[in-house]
């Protein structure tokens, strides 16, 4: 009877193999080229630049002394550029205009009625509004917490703050901070504006960007480093020519809007580049060693991606904690979807990978979002657009935030996410809303807890515009409820011969260096006004999360071994393929079981001859 088994058998496993292994190879090929075929290419090293820039080293003291050397490039009082997402009109999505409010979907959590955010620790006021005829808007209200100083960096202002008593320990105009790099026409510092400023942990240096020049063919990305953690002392100043691409040809496009990042290798600076028409032509991201920067060398290499597979407008760098296997840009998506490229290999030359989409919870994508209301006056205050604020890569997530309009009225809130970069999938997210108040301009910061903080304006029809935050909290996944770093003092109106009240284009939440755990906020805020003129004032503010609750238990008995399996469906790009082949991986084992079942059942049959043979 065995051999007669055996002959059975393989009648069997002959049928079986001629099914089983074209699938099998089918699959495999889906799983490891299905997400890129057809896609074009889907990386791109851009282009490698050595060359001597401007550049000058100097201390706070030296430019003082010298900036009154210099002649004011930019009298008068400044309304700054804001280019609105480009989106042509009756498209709706990635390319549209805005579009009736969709349902939100899940998963999302708003914000939980209790606990209350943290109170604050010390707060105390920022920058101020320059006198007339240097006034400016909107301020780009930018700071960064180093271990002993706070810095603020401002569209009108560098300032330096003591972040025990609050003191003031240094102030100079933003163009005095850049003159020595040119204050005459076309050269980096006549016209200086969008501010950004980090502190690098791994480095402990502050770096500071700032564009330079609103047209082509005198459009600048302004870098500098201090030299020590103390801000106070001598900073290093690069000049990098922004509408020459690749170091060789003008397309007469300048940058506008910067998005910044850190990680332990790199400087990373995206910018969205417009036509002297003011007609957006395409994303561009420099990649700066860092070691260079901080050895003070006039000549200095750098990587230029000059409209990179995928890429689109307003693209933030993550400002990454700890060691990544690379550096992430975000921006956004279609009305559920942001999208996430990455940078890998920036320890060497850095390879740009095209985005992938990361699924969210809908939402209206909007070149104008409806603007905020202020008690006793008509005027609103401009609320931007929908365009994300800044990144923050820490502990394998990336938290991002942006102003959204709420789904069931016209007000403005907050959406905040937590994304896994390697699966492309949305960790966490929520909204930040009020019923009666309006909140813009978010920034957000994550500590070693994994605690995120936002801070942001807002305001309503018996508020004027201050300053708030929050905090979520991982064993929550919801937002707290709202605090007030500062309220607003008086009606805020101020256009400068402009059409729009210009208020934000920013704002800073950051966690401390210190402790890893509590957080800086610098937020905008309407003063008092100056001889009937509407004033902004920007106030700082520390807070402590303190120890966050227990985790709730764990679901079910045993050792954690339960769940299931999921394969996000991420659109494009590697994350998707990757995912299919790792669940091709894990199946493996229950076909093996299903197979020997299959011949098992096969062997007790009754009669012998399968349908199959």
């Amino acid at each position: 009877m065995r051999p007669r088994r055996n002959f059975h058998e393989s009648r069997l496993v002959l049928p079986f193999l001629r099914w089983i292994v074209p699938v099998a190879v089918i699959f495999l090929a889906v799983a490891v080229f299905g997400d890129s075929a057809g896609s074009g290419p889907a990386t791109s090293t851009g282009a490698q630049v050595t060359m001597r820039v401007p550049f000058v080293r100097e201390s706070i003291d030296e430019i003082r002394a010298l900036a009154p050397l210099r002649t004011r490039a930019i009298p008068g009082d400044r309304v700054l550029p804001l280019h609105r997402i480009p989106r042509p009109s009756g498209a709706a999505g990635e390319a549209g205009s805005p579009s009736a409010a969709t349902a939100l979907a899940t998963p999302l959590v708003a914000s939980s009625p209790a606990p209350s955010a943290p109170a604050l620790d010390i707060s105390f006021a920022g920058l101020g509004n320059p006198p007339a005829g240097q006034d400016v808007i909107p301020p780009d209200t930018m700071g960064a917490a180093g271990p002993n100083h706070l810095v603020s960096l401002l569209n009108s202002d560098f300032g330096v703050f003591n972040k025990t008593t609050g003191a003031v320990l240094q102030q100079i105009s933003l163009q005095s901070f850049w003159g020595s790099l040119g204050t005459g026409p076309g050269e980096p510092a006549f016209f200086p504006f969008d501010t950004k400023v980090l502190y690098d942990p791994s480095s402990d240096r502050f770096f500071a960007v700032t564009l330079g020049g609103p047209n082509s063919p005198d459009s600048w990305i302004l870098i500098a480093v201090s030299s020590t953690p103390d801000p106070t002392g001598a900073w290093s100043k690069w000049a990098i020519d922004a509408d020459l691409d690749n170091n060789v040809q003008s397309f007469d496009n300048w940058a506008d809007f910067p998005g910044v990042g850190l990680d332990s290798n790199n400087l990373y600076v995206c910018a969205n580049m417009f036509s002297n028409t003011n007609a957006f032509q395409y994303g561009k991201i420099w990649v700066v060693p860092k070691p260079q920067l901080l050895s003070d060398s006039p000549v200095i290499t750098w990587s230029e991606l000059r409209n990179p597979p995928g890429s689109g407008f307003n693209m933030q760098a993550a400002h990454t904690f700890g060691a990544a296997p690379a550096e992430y840009i975000l921006f956004e998506g279609s009305s559920s979807q942001l999208r996430v490229a990455r940078i890998d290999n920036t320890s060497g030359t850095p390879v740009w990978h095209a985005p992938i989409s990361v699924t969210i919870a809908a939402y209206t994508p909007s070149s104008r979002l409806p603007g905020a209301p202020q008690p006793g006056i008509a005027a609103t205050i401009d609320t931007s657009d929908t365009r994300l604020l800044n990144v923050v890569h820490r502990a394998g997530a990336l938290w991002t935030t942006h102003t959204v309009q709420s789904p069931d009225t016209v007000k403005t809130e907050i959406a905040w996410y937590q994304i896994d970069p390697g699966t492309g999938t949305t960790l966490s997210q929520g909204r930040i809303s009020d019923p009666t108040r309006w909140y813009y301009y978010p920034s957000i910061a994550v500590n070693k807890d994994n605690v995120a903080a936002v801070g942001f304006s807002g305001s309503s029809e018996t508020e004027f515009a201050g300053g708030y935050y929050t905090i979520i909290r991982s064993s929550s996944g919801a937002a707290e409820a709202v605090a007030v770093l500062k309220e607003g003092e008086a009606p805020y109106s101020k256009t400068l011969g402009g059409s729009e009240n210009r208020w934000g284009d920013y704002s800073a939440m950051v966690v401390d260096p210190g402790d890893d755990t509590s957080f800086w906020t610098l937020q905008e805020y309407a003063h008092f006004p100056v001889a009937g003129i509407s004033q902004w004032g920007t106030w700082w503010g520390k807070f402590t999360p303190g120890n966050p609750p227990p985790p709730p238990p764990a679901s079910g008995g045993g050792g954690g071994g339960g769940g299931c399996l999921s394969i996000p469906r991420s659109g494009s790009g590697e994350a998707s393929g990757s995912s299919l082949f790792s669940a091709g991986i894990l199946l493996l084992p229950a076909c093996a079981l299903w197979i020997r079942r299959f011949f098992r059942r096969q062997e007790r049959a009754v009669p012998i001859r399968h349908p199959l043979c």
